[in-house]
């Protein structure tokens, strides 16, 4: 399994892969996520490095991004949002999300990063390192609540890496994610 950035010419693809994932899941119908995709990859926090896909004998199984994203208006540049993740059907529960977080993790943190903002599942993310966002200052916006406080997390990428950095998490930047 290698992971690699997406190709200009896969966009599309990509997009198609992502709403498959997520219309078979019990809480969306995959075209918040699809179009999500399409938006980060219009707006000046994209960073083509960190759109990702994991590829197995040339089959893409898993994508992800990792695009900046500011706080309160601020600090764009050192932090970034995960999202979406997806990993194909058939591939599920083998360690496919896991690889593709260790390697995206990794490269953040290469580039210089701080930290990420991620919203999911708290079991699942805190394995990486994420802890419940507001341990470090970083507070959900009142206009775009997660489920539980737990569920927005937040990661640095290198020791103190957020010390400086608080704000609020408004993901409204994204007319995909107003609520």
């Amino acid at each position: 399994m290698i992971i690699r950035a997406v190709k200009k010419e896969e966009y599309r693809l990509i997009e198609d892969f992502v709403y498959e994932i997520f219309k078979n899941t019990n809480y969306s119908d995959g075209a918040v996520e699809k179009s999500l995709v399409r938006e980060i990859r219009e707006k000046q926090y994209y960073i083509p490095q960190l759109d990702l896909v994991a590829e197995e004998r040339g089959e893409i199984i898993g994508h992800f991004m990792l695009s900046k994203f500011p706080l309160s208006n601020e600090d764009e540049n050192e932090m970034l949002m995960l999202s979406p993740v997806s990993v194909a059907i058939h591939k599920q529960r083998q360690g496919v999300g896991k690889f593709m977080l260790q390697e995206g993790i990794k490269l953040a943190s290469n580039m210089g990063f701080k930290g990420i903002i991620v919203e999911g599942d708290f079991n699942y993310y805190r394995q990486f390192g994420f802890k419940t966002s507001t341990e470090f200052g970083i507070f959900a916006s009142k206009k775009n609540l997660p489920p539980t406080a737990e569920n927005l997390m937040a990661l640095e990428l290198c020791e103190n890496g957020l010390a400086n950095i608080s704000g609020e998490v408004d993901y409204s930047i994204y007319y995909s994610l107003k609520h």
